[in-house]
């Protein structure tokens, strides 16, 4: 499997909870387009008297292989997702990463 992890920065005018609202009711609905896409989880952060450099949220993407990721990205609906972060993320990190199921 391959799997990437997004590191999800909020834009600074948003609050948490417009963030994960957006997040779960327009970029959600986006991403489960995606082809090849066998997996989409996230991880939002609790709504805490956190440092505004603190992510807001973590989600990972897992594809077959790294050539299904490639045909995802270069697929109109990952286009309509980059699109779609302009309106509330101010700022990503990704990294792929292996999974080890321990329990």
């Amino acid at each position: 499997m391959y799997r990437v992890l997004f590191v999800v920065h909020r834009k600074p005018e948003l609050s948490r909870a417009e963030f994960l609202a957006h997040y779960r009711d327009v970029h959600f609905p986006i991403a489960t387009t995606f082809p090849d896409l066998l997996s989409y989880e996230v991880f939002p952060l609790p709504a805490t008297e956190s440092d505004d450099t603190d992510p807001d949220a973590f989600a990972v993407m897992t594809f077959e292989s790294a050539q299904a990721f490639e045909s995802a990205v270069a697929s109109p609906q990952f286009a309509e997702a980059v699109a779609d972060n302009e309106s509330f993320v101010a700022s990503f990190d990704t990294f792929t990463v292996d999974h080890y199921k321990v329990v």
